[in-house]
Formats: structure tokens, C-alpha cells, sequence
């Protein structure tokens, strides 16, 4: 990648959020560029440990260099001439990640961890009001349709790995989903009727993300940070054991109540556990 560079697609990914998902997930990347002549070429260093930094250095400045201008020009396409200059907390974001620069916060509320900042988004707390957000009572008001609707599809071979392979083994290996939309796509509406009909029809709230998660008893997922201070993530709780299922998220901890939901901003440290029998 070289300064000039504009990113057309990362692993065939062509949207702005499924580029950004490879990006962050994988740990190699097969990029599609629009590029311009006569980029400058890297400087060596004297000693091979220090060339092999200042390479890496700067290929992660040049692909943030080259998603920067494609993100402005997907803006100004979908919102309009001057769009563009809405956006400056997202550039700072990127231009700070192609400086290796991870947000970091240690408050009363607990320790917040994020590479993926983007700074003045507020409130900013680990666990939120759902009565702030309409949409979790409708999801709410329909937790018995989607258990029951689990509860026909508990095939083993559905279920994977909670994170990518790496991070999965790190913090909670025990851990397994059943997507019903990653990567951009509902993955069986057939099989996932009344989940996916629930879900798309939610009000003021555009997820990202959808899948069914089971933690086995006796097993922990260990403190860590999702990464990202600019998405919260929800909780439906389905089936569990009473005081048994805890959260802990920042500096405080709560208990998991079945048909009941949780918000939480997962770029503070979290961890859950189940003491059930």
C-alpha cells in the first residue's frame, strides 16, 4: 500500500462496515486498490529488527492513509457534497490507529480499553438504562417466541467458536454462537423465522450484529475489551439459573435475569460467569 492509495475492497468486502470488520478480525488481508503513480518507496534501517518495525509502521499509516480519502468519498455519495466534513472524529480515529495509539481511561466507573475510539460519545457508562431505548422492550416483549424457537434448533454442529480462534482460546473457550446476522448477512432466515422477523422489525436501532450465545455451566469468559468505544451490545437472556449467571462489566457486576435485557458498553473490561448446577 502506498500514500495515495485508495482501499476499493478488503477480501472482497466492498462496504464501508464489512471492510472495517476484515480489518479488525483478520489477521491477513487481501486489499483491492485505486492507486496513483509514483508513490515514495520505504527508507531502510540499519539493523533488520528495526526495518522490520519501521515497515510494519508504515504499511499500517499507509493503509490508514488510503482508507481515510475512500471513507470521505462514500460519505460525500451517500449524504451529499460537504458530508465529508462531519466526519473528523472518525478520521482522527483512523489516523490514530495508523499511529499504533489505543484509547485508554481508568475511572470510577472502571477501565475503559479501545483501539477503535471515537472521543465525545456520551453518556459513557459500562451498563446502560434500557428505558432509554424503546427497542429493548419490543425484543423483550417476544423472548418466548425466540426460546422457543432456540430451543428447536439446538444442533451441535451450529454452534462455534464465540470469537475468532485466537481470542477464543484466550479468554473463554467454552464459549459458543449460533449467528443469524454476521458479516452483513442473515444467515438462515428459514431456520431463524421469528428471531430475524424480531429483530428486523426493531425501531431506532440498527444492529450490526445478531447470534445466539451459550456459556456452559461452571465456565468463565476472562476480563477483556471488544475494542470499539463507538458500539454498545445487548443482552437477551433466554435460558439460565436464577443467581447463578453474573456480568461484570467496569467496576460493577450484575446478575442475569431470564426474558430480561442488558446494554452494556463492552469497551470497558468485562467478564461473565456461570456457577450454575
Amino acid at each position: 500500500v502506498q500514500i495515495g492509495d485508495v482501499v476499493a475492497a478488503v477480501n472482497g468486502q466492498t462496504s464501508f462496515d464489512g471492510m472495517m470488520g476484515e480489518f479488525r478480525e483478520r489477521l491477513v488481508c487481501t486489499l483491492r486498490l485505486l492507486r496513483e503513480p509514483e508513490a515514495p518507496l520505504l527508507v531502510e534501517d540499519a539493523t533488520e529488527a528495526t526495518k522490520e518495525q519501521a515497515a510494519w509502521e508504515q504499511r499500517r499509516a499507509r493503509v490508514t492513509a488510503a482508507l481515510i480519502p475512500g471513507l470521505r468519498k462514500i460519505v460525500e455519495s451517500e449524504f451529499g457534497p460537504g458530508a465529508a466534513g462531519r466526519i473528523d472524529r472518525v478520521t482522527d480515529m483512523y489516523e490514530r490507529v495508523g499511529r499504533n495509539e489505543v484509547f485508554e481511561e481508568d475511572g470510577p466507573s472502571g477501565r475503559r480499553y479501545a483501539p477503535g475510539h471515537i472521543a465525545g460519545l456520551h453518556p459513557s457508562r459500562p451498563f446502560h438504562d434500557t428505558e432509554e431505548y424503546p427497542w429493548c422492550a419490543e425484543l423483550r416483549s417476544q423472548w418466548k417466541a425466540i426460546r422457543k424457537e432456540l430451543m428447536g434448533c439446538l444442533d451441535d454442529n451450529l454452534w462455534t467458536a464465540g470469537a475468532y480462534q485466537s481470542s477464543n482460546e484466550a479468554y473463554g473457550k467454552d464459549w459458543k454462537i449460533m449467528g443469524v446476522l454476521t458479516e452483513d448477512k442473515w444467515q438462515d432466515e428459514k431456520r431463524f423465522r421469528v428471531t430475524t422477523a424480531a429483530v428486523k422489525q426493531l425501531r431506532g436501532v440498527a444492529p450490526t450484529e445478531v447470534f445466539f450465545a451459550r456459556m456452559p455451566p461452571h465456565t468463565k469468559i476472562a476480563p477483556h475489551s471488544d475494542n470499539l468505544s463507538y458500539v454498545l451490545t445487548s443482552h437477551l437472556a433466554l435460558d439460565l439459573e436464577e443467581g447463578k449467571c453474573s456480568i461484570r462489566v467496569g467496576s460493577e457486576e450484575r446478575q442475569w435475569k431470564q426474558g430480561e435485557m442488558i446494554v452494556i458498553d463492552t469497551s470497558y473490561i468485562h467478564s461473565t460467569k456461570n456457577e450454575s448446577s
